[in-house]
């Protein structure tokens, strides 16, 4: 079309469609309906009131709202938008006489909805240096987080998230973001073996004995592991899973070999067993920190001591070892309670009970010594006792006066002056014994150069 009618009527086509475009959409003769605005940017959470102008000829007809995505945005019967979650949705508005219109909204989140790390599990070598990513939704604003790891004798992290393994183990590394969101990794550090020890490397049993012998490593936190036993003469003695069974009188070679390759051996000799077993004392009571040590005695079948057996194999076990520890029969008292030790050797068990218990050390008082004038006597004085360990099964005080007449205490530690003058020593005493004193002086006037201790 390349007359001037033909331009025009293009012309003409172009605007109309353009109207079409960017108008309100004109329903029911000649109604109109402007939103304002036409567009509405939010964050989750935020609300928006939203208004119109309608061209009717009916203004006062009903508008209804409704929302084309609610995940997104919920608007009510006012016109009041409400960012739901990140995305695009539109608001219909519809007029009751047909027209209608519609507004765009966006919903951002600045705000960190989801925090997770760029991997779940970590698995390093001992000295290795490694890093995690702290990865929060698209339009999250504040990215800073917090690092720390569970065990820093395992693994350590710094402030950007890099990851130092210490020694061999497992741990879990968390980022926290500032709005209190967590996302965590296991690391697992591998540490490689150089040697391998079973211990005792020489061993003498009964026949008949079961037994688990110890393996040391070297270094000492290898993430190896034995996975495998053997005997040489499984006549003599039997293995599974690392229990040993002394099956008859002989010699053998024990053999232990890990996941990593490492092996080591032992002598096992196995003799004839003992007719009885005991331990001396079969009772105890110890204080906390105390050690005792446990007389263990190979009895022949006359109930005479065996000499022959003194040096077969024994094992040493604490039912409580909150309560007490025991490494080759020295028994170690840790905290308050009962607890039963026991001795295993030649298929027979002994046993001594323990009785721990954890007495007052030290008392202390907050006041040593103090000079008062008589005027002044009717103002009571209050001790405090700092007791040591604060955890001693019996933290009761015994308080006592030795002069009536200057001052007597009640069992809170509050000294009252009668009024008479002269010197009175207040006692604490606890049941253990440990004590601590304090001195009063009455005196008419005080010593040259003297000041009142801070209480």
């Amino acid at each position: 079309m390349k007359t001037a009618y033909g331009k025009l009527v293009v012309l003409i086509a172009v605007i109309v469609a353009g109207t079409m475009l960017f108008a309100p959409m004109r329903f029911g003769g000649d109604d109109y309906i402007y939103p304002h605005p036409r567009s509405v940017r939010m964050n989750p959470g935020d609300s928006y009131a939203l208004s119109y102008r309608l061209d009717a000829a009916d203004p006062n007809q009903t508008v209804n709202y409704s929302s084309t995505n609610e995940a997104v945005a919920v608007v009510d019967g006012n016109g009041t938008v409400t960012a739901v979650g990140s995305g695009k949705a539109q608001i219909r508005l519809d007029a009751e006489n047909g027209a209608k219109a519609n507004v765009r909204i966006e919903v951002k989140s600045l705000k960190v909805d989801t925090l997770e790390l760029n991997t779940d599990t970590l698995n390093m070598e001992k000295g290795q240096i490694t890093g995690l990513k702290a990865i929060f939704n698209e339009e999250a604003e504040d990215t800073s987080v917090t690092w720390r790891t569970a065990d820093e004798a395992i693994a350590q992290v710094d402030a950007i998230g890099r990851v130092a393994a210490m020694a061999g183990g497992t741990t879990t590394v968390t980022a926290t973001s500032t709005n209190g969101l967590t996302a965590s990794a296991q690391v697992n550090v591998h540490v490689s073996g150089d040697a391998l020890r079973i211990m005792p490397e020489a061993v003498t049993v009964g026949a008949g004995t079961y037994v688990r012998l110890n393996t040391y490593y070297l270094p000492a936190d290898t993430t190896d592991e034995v996975v495998s036993w053997a005997s040489s003469d499984e006549n003599v003695l039997q293995v599974q899973d690392g229990t040993l069974y002394a099956a008859k009188v002989g010699r053998t070679i024990l053999s232990a070999f890990t996941r990593d390759g490492l092996g080591a051996s032992a002598v096992v000799i196995v003799e004839p067993p003992a007719a009885d077993f005991t331990v001396t004392p079969t009772a105890a009571t110890m204080d906390r920190g105390r050690s005792l040590t446990l007389e263990p005695r190979f009895l022949d079948k006359n109930g005479n001591v065996d000499a022959d057996s003194s040096t077969h194999y024994i094992t040493w076990t604490s039912s409580n070892p909150a309560v007490c520890t025991v490494n080759g029969g020295v028994v170690t008292a840790v905290g308050s309670g009962q607890a039963r030790v026991s001795a295993s050797a030649d298929g027979k068990i002994a046993s001594c009970m323990i009785d721990v218990q954890t007495l007052v050390e030290d008392v202390e008082l907050n006041l040593d010594k103090l000079y008062v004038l008589r005027e002044d006597t009717v103002i009571p004085i209050q001790l405090e006792a700092k007791i040591t360990p604060s955890d001693a099964d019996n933290l009761r005080l015994n308080w006592t006066a030795d002069n009536d007449l200057v001052a007597t205490v009640n069992q809170r530690g509050l000294v009252t002056l009668v009024g008479g003058y002269g010197t009175a020593t207040i006692t604490a005493t606890a049941e253990s014994g440990a004590q601590d004193s304090f001195t009063v002086n009455v005196v008419s006037e005080l010593p040259e150069g003297y000041e009142k201790p801070e209480e």
